[in-house]
């Protein structure tokens, strides 16, 4: 067969193997805590590459990644804005032993939201270490 009648169809092949092997694959965010709370029902993934809100059945949202300060007491504040007017987004963890109140399941620390003028209570997957050794 002549080479000259195989190289239309092979173009494109090799075309897309180039630019496959030169993008570059997305690193998945790492998920560092989710806190959830009941009544309304409300969650929050906290990732390397933001922090996820969501209410259950009336919206979601999403916020820039803060890294957390630490409280006199210890706790982790993640503090946000999706842009100047928006309200503030805060989320404080704390290490302590924590039940959602619908569910047998533990949580190792407890978590207050406040989204603007609305707080919410709940309960964190994982409790950030405070930035001096204990």
């Amino acid at each position: 067969m002549n080479p000259r009648l195989l190289a239309p169809l092979l173009l494109p092949a090799l075309a897309a193997l180039v630019v496959s092997a030169c993008r570059r694959e997305r690193p998945q965010p790492v998920v560092m805590t989710v806190a959830r709370g009941t009544a309304p029902s409300w969650s929050v993934a906290v990732r390397s590459d933001g922090m996820q809100f969501t209410r259950l059945g009336v919206d979601s949202s999403y916020y820039p990644y803060a890294t957390p300060d630490f409280d006199a007491d210890g706790r982790a504040v993640y503090r946000s804005k999706r842009f100047g007017a928006d309200p503030l987004f805060m989320l404080v963890i704390e290490r302590s032993d924590c039940n959602d109140g619908t569910s047998d399941q533990r949580y190792p620390g407890k978590a207050v939201l406040t989204r603007g003028d609305s707080t919410w209570l709940g309960c964190a997957t994982v409790v950030p270490d405070s930035l001096d050794a204990r």
